[in-house]
């Protein structure tokens, strides 16, 4: 009988503030984890809806393994949790993408972006990096004519004699800023490659999952960029899923989460990034790079560095 109340409850429109008021909030949440099948389940798809950010230009592809990792995870879980649906909205900026999951009904409910403590404060997290942290490795897109210039870095402060281009609402620029260098900020992602190119800054710091496919969707429009040969930069940037914080935002991310710990333990997420990064790895030819290494102020200290399955090392 108490299961059967319960699954009711979990099945109308006011589930869990129904819940919580009777049980109090502790016992809800634990509730909330083993019967989230059940009270998604008699909707479907449409009880499990995914609405993620889309890609900014046609050439935009920073998110596709993201989103293959995010459908991995949910394909994991369709035995327990059943189907789901994932749609793309409009592009935002990250500013706005942050601004929609804090609303009642946003355009989107599902984000994947790098952890920060006003993120962590205000949605919720689940602590596996999806791209193993590569991102955090930095590689430079810069005019070829300079390359001389880079080869001949040999210090921090070397390097900090080039001024960096990033977006202007990207925690990169603190990042940067924090350490030392001049940070030219971008209204759009598109306008950073065109000033790159006018001399505007003189390096656009990219992560190594991203610069290989960047570079060469412009490489005709600009004949004159290069990826740099010879700098790695690094700094922790571990990159994660977020929901909101609300009851179904709880729901979502707890769904995830077992599937994200699932195809880690079945090695679908190694296959996948090897799939997607080994070559570009190989290609960028990390390990033998001069690394410089650079720290995050923003990122909070609750972050799961000492769990070495979950993260890639470039270097030997």
């Amino acid at each position: 009988m108490w299961k059967r109340f319960v699954v009711r409850c979990c099945l109308r429109k006011n589930a869990w503030s129904m819940l919580r008021a009777l049980l109090g909030p502790a016992l809800t949440l634990a509730l909330s984890q083993v019967l989230a099948p059940v009270a998604h389940a008699a909707d479907g798809a449409q009880a499990w809806h995914f609405a993620v950010n889309g890609p900014e230009t046609p050439g935009d592809q920073r998110y596709r393994y993201h989103w293959s990792v995010l459908k991995a995870a949910l394909e994991a879980t369709r035995p327990t949790f059943g189907n789901y649906s994932v749609t793309m909205a409009e592009h935002m900026t990250e500013a706005r993408q942050i601004a929609e999951m804090k609303e009642t009904r946003g355009q989107i409910n599902t984000m994947v972006l790098d952890s920060t403590t006003e993120l962590e404060r205000d949605l919720i997290a689940v602590k596996i990096p999806v791209d193993k942290g590569l991102v955090g490795y930095r590689v430079f897109l810069i005019r070829a004519e300079d390359q001389p210039r880079y080869s001949a870095v040999r210090t921090l402060d070397d390097l900090r004699q080039f001024s960096m281009g990033q977006g202007k609402d990207w925690s990169d620029v603190a990042i940067y800023k924090t350490a030392g260098f001049k940070v030219e900020r971008g209204v759009s992602y598109e306008g950073l490659f065109e000033m790159l190119m006018n001399k505007r800054f003189d390096a656009f710091g990219r992560g190594a999952t991203e610069v290989m496919d960047e570079f060469q969707a412009r490489q005709k429009r600009y004949p004159g960029m290069a990826i740099e040969k010879d700098l790695l930069l690094y700094y922790p940037m571990p990159v994660y899923f977020w929901f909101p914080r609300t009851e179904t935002g709880r729901l979502h991310a707890n769904r995830v989460e077992t599937g994200m710990n699932a195809i880690v333990r079945n090695g679908t997420l190694d296959r996948l990034f090897k799939q997607n990064f080994a070559p570009l790895i190989k290609a960028l030819n990390l390990q033998n790079r001069r690394l410089f290494r650079l720290t995050n102020p923003d990122l909070p200290p609750d972050q799961p560095f000492s769990n070495a399955q979950l993260w890639f090392d470039p270097l030997p």
